[in-house]
């Protein structure tokens, strides 16, 4: 049975009034007070009152802004596919979720939907964020406002977050690295391609990468990074550049979006087998790819446990007022091979 305020004043010998300025973080509380209070509350493992919470919310839910990079990256499609399913989840207790999906990668375009989501005065954002000042800026604003801010995927610092959902990308670079080089034992050139440089993730994909291959004891060499803005045009037209100026070329790393591309022009070439391939995300086009063999390695990240948590995340330090434990929700960087699809 859930213990009630007034159960806790009384163990407390406290005034409900009293519990509750310990419950919602309000000040004039003595410190031995609130520690004894706060004790109590863990020990019996006291829970807020989610469905009075919702009948006071529906009137005035919380604005939720969450905005996402281009839906032409399958990654995308399917972290939105968490958010919705955390929306139907907790939307019964007062939270009203608006995304926004940006058409590029360009910080005007994200500066936009944010002066947007601003003046709408929104509760919680969550934000894949672009390196960029003016953006950060802006993402500080909007925190200084009152809004709770979540980043997720790219980490960047000096930004006022709550909570950043995502992996350390810089060991996934270097384990992208540390695989080519199991798969490439001899003397060979390797491509890279990135989504883009306004994305800490992928700089530090790039930054992990670019140093564990400098590390290796087989003489491999990057001959040439690339942005492809996740498309898989752009991807497809630089891996035929790569594939014609560069006769040496052992492997291609994939640090972002546009897989399919990638695997058509080794087929067009007739470098699927020669060529190896390693990408992140496993998404249904990659995981055909990687069972094909067409792909030697895909470094998953969950995508849509990623989407869900941005709101979930939310949703607990909005309603039901805990913060993270931890600043950093970290994904654990996946391994997969074709033997496990």
């Amino acid at each position: 049975m859930a213990v009630t305020i007034k159960e806790i004043a009384d163990l407390a010998n406290v005034s409900r009034a009293t519990v509750d300025k310990v419950i919602h973080h309000r000040p004039g509380v003595k410190k031995e007070t609130e520690e004894r209070i706060l004790t109590i509350l863990k020990e019996l493992n006291y829970q807020p009152n989610l469905i009075g919470k919702a009948l006071v919310n529906s009137k005035n839910p919380f604005k939720l802004g969450i905005i996402l990079t281009p839906e032409y990256n399958t990654y995308i499609q399917y972290t939105l596919k968490g958010i919705r399913r955390a929306e139907k989840e907790f939307s019964h207790f007062g939270i009203d979720v608006t995304v926004k999906m940006l058409t590029s990668l360009e910080p005007v375009e994200l500066m936009s939907i944010l002066n947007e989501f601003q003046a709408m005065h929104i509760s919680g954002l969550a934000i894949l964020p672009m390196d960029d000042a003016q953006v950060k800026a802006k993402i500080n604003q909007i925190a200084g406002e009152g809004t709770a801010v979540v980043t997720f995927n790219s980490r960047l610092r000096g930004i006022d977050e709550i909570c950043f959902i995502g992996q350390d990308h810089y060991k996934g670079g270097r384990i992208a690295a540390g695989l080519m080089e199991k798969i490439v034992p001899e003397e060979g050139d390797i491509g890279v391609i990135i989504s883009t440089k306004n994305l800490s993730c992928h700089q530090d994909r790039l930054s992990g990468f670019t140093t564990r291959i400098a590390e290796s004891k087989i003489p491999l060499s990057i001959v040439d990074i690339q942005e492809n803005q996740d498309r898989k045009e752009d991807a497809f037209r630089i891996t035929l550049e790569y594939c014609n100026k560069y006769p040496n070329l052992k492997g291609i790393y994939l640090a972002g979006g546009g897989i399919t591309g990638v695997a058509s022009a080794l087929s067009l070439s007739n470098n699927k087998s020669r060529i190896k391939l390693i990408c992140h995300d496993l998404l249904p086009e990659s995981s055909t790819l990687l069972k094909n063999g067409i792909v030697d390695f895909v470094l998953g990240q969950s995508a849509e446990e990623q989407g869900y948590q941005l709101i979930k995340v939310l949703f607990d330090f909005l309603v039901k007022e805990q913060t993270p434990k931890d600043q950093f929700y970290e994904i654990p960087v996946e391994i997969i091979t074709g033997e496990m699809v």
